[in-house]
C-alpha cells in the first residue's frame, strides 16, 4: 500500500516516492493504532523512512526497498493488482 500511494497516491504536490498517512489510511482500512504499529515495524526493518512530525509525516521507501518501485511500476503497466504481488511477504526486523 505504501508503494502504491508513494508513486500513485491522490495527494499532490508531494515529493516523488513519498506517501502520507492520510492517503495510506484511506486506502488500507487499518485503524490509526494498527497503522502506526505497522510503520514502526517497517521502519525497524529498514524498509521505510519517516520524516517530519505528526501530523505532517512523509513516508518514503528506503534505498534498500527501492526495487519495490520497479515492481509496482510493472504491476501498473500490466494491470496486475499490487496485492497479488505483495502478498505474504516476510521480512526480518533489524531491531534486537
Amino acid at each position: 500500500m505504501i508503494v502504491r500511494e508513494a508513486y500513485h497516491g491522490p495527494i499532490h504536490p508531494k515529493s516523488k516516492g513519498t506517501a502520507t498517512p492520510p492517503e495510506i489510511l484511506e486506502a488500507c482500512g487499518l485503524d490509526v493504532g494498527e497503522f502506526y504499529a505497522l510503520l514502526d515495524e517497517l521502519k525497524g526493518a529498514g524498509l521505510i523512512r519517516i520524516s517530519d512530525a505528526y501530523p505532517f509525516e512523509e513516508i518514503q521507501l528506503s534505498p534498500e526497498a527501492a526495487e519495490a518501485e520497479s515492481l509496482a511500476e510493472r504491476c501498473t503497466r500490466g494491470n496486475i493488482p499490487f496485492e497479488d504481488v505483495f502478498v505474504n511477504l516476510v521480512f526480518h526486523s533489524n531491531q534486537g
